[in-house]
């Protein structure tokens, strides 16, 4: 099986259209390391694995950042029929962003590219800035509250102290105890809820002993002697450093024997920190280090809220019938003022909620048609590839 790469792409001729998307299609570009040059296009997969198996050919091909990425023609005009809003902006690139010839069959789709044009823009218009939002905000968390730290196990586990609880970690401390020579046991019916017993004769045999443990034994054995005590070989609380387990972990416990205390273990909180902890390291890998700088003063991320205030707009210009405006030479100082950090946060995402209700009342009176009719995107598909395959 053939590996399709943009390499390969090139060198066999199958690229059919090729243009700069993104910022520079838009002019919104800048010249201060904020940009990057994005570029797009559609590729002609060779007759023989068109007709073949679907599995012997690629849908997309991308390098590894994304920042170039073709589209097979099929794949293509079945984003262009969903509405998909990087698929529908391809179709209005001025001749000044495409690269080289375009392939008459890309032609035949563009010169139809009214065909494309539904109410289903606006749903997805619509998700696609809302989503923007939601990153913008995701982001806004990332820069304002950065997770620099991996917490554990034992982060999320309390004790209950006086009318509240405390952090079992500093419980044990003020204790002289350790968290090696715990054992715990479930409590029925109490969930994540585990009583928590102490080998006080290891702790004696391989830590000696301190003020703290020994106030803190008397109180939990009033008749009993330290020097007494025998090793029992509890498991503790979480294993050795490096295992990054979820759980915590259980001993045997003979019966009879009294807890010293009962412990919660937050294991829903454990995972969700994981979780962030693990976006938050691949967003810190990824990010463009000039933008992340920019965006710090203001604690959001301008480019973000940029192109969804575009989207936004673009989609209310469609709707009032004043077409698909790819180039923003219109409202550019404004966009790159957004961009530029010359509005709050707050500021910025209320005109984003006005722009967003504009946008909604202009769609009801739209006079575009409701959706796009699957039988005249599928014969604009079969001209095309006659067209690519001169059948």
């Amino acid at each position: 099986m053939k590996k399709f790469t943009i390499e390969y792409l090139r060198t066999n001729g199958l690229i059919a259209y090729e243009y700069v998307r993104g910022s520079t299609l838009y002019h919104l570009n800048l010249d201060n390391g904020l940009s990057d040059l994005d570029i797009g296009g559609v590729f002609i997969a060779p007759y023989d694995n068109v007709i073949g198996l679907r599995s012997l050919y690629p849908e997309q091909v991308s390098d590894e950042k994304n920042d170039t990425t073709f589209y097979e023609l099929g794949r293509w005009i079945e984003l262009l029929m969903k509405a998909n809003p990087t698929a529908l902006e391809s179709l209005f690139v001025p001749k000044d962003c495409i690269i080289g010839e375009v392939h008459p069959a890309v032609q035949f789709v563009i010169d139809h590219r009214d065909c494309f044009l539904s109410k289903d823009c606006f749903n997805t218009f619509y998700g696609y800035a809302t989503s923007q939002i939601a990153k913008c905000r995701g982001l806004n968390k990332k820069i304002v509250n950065p997770i620099t730290e991996r917490k554990g196990v034992l982060d999320f586990c309390y004790t209950n102290y006086k009318q509240g609880s405390a952090e079992f970690k500093n419980w044990l401390e003020h204790r002289g105890l350790k968290q090696e020579y715990c054992g715990l046991v479930n409590i029925p019916n109490m969930h994540d809820m585990y009583s928590v017993f102490y080998d006080w004769g290891n702790h004696i045999a391989h830590d000696g002993t301190n003020n703290e443990l020994e106030k803190f034994y008397k109180k939990c054995k009033p008749d009993g002697k330290l020097e007494n005590e025998k090793m029992i070989g509890y498991r503790g609380i979480v294993a050795s450093q490096g295992d990054e387990s979820n759980e915590v972990r259980l001993s045997s416990v003979e019966k009879g024997v009294e807890p010293i205390c009962q412990l919660y273990y937050n294991k829903d909180g454990y995972v969700s920190h994981c979780r962030a902890y693990r976006e938050y390291k691949e967003w810190e890998a990824k990010r463009n280090p000039v933008r992340y700088e920019s965006n710090l003063e203001k604690n959001y991320d301008s480019k973000n809220v940029m192109h969804c205030m575009r989207l936004i707009r673009m989609a209310k210009e469609l709707a009032q019938g004043k077409g698909f405006n790819v180039v923003r030479d219109q409202d550019r100082d404004y966009l790159l003022a957004i961009r530029d950090h010359q509005f709050e946060y707050d500021e910025v995402m209320a005109q984003l909620d006005i722009e967003k209700a504009e946008m909604e009342e202009a769609i009801k009176t739209t006079t575009l048609k409701e959706t796009n009719n699957v039988e005249e995107v599928n014969q604009i598909l079969i001209e095309a590839r006659k067209i690519a395959y001169k059948k």
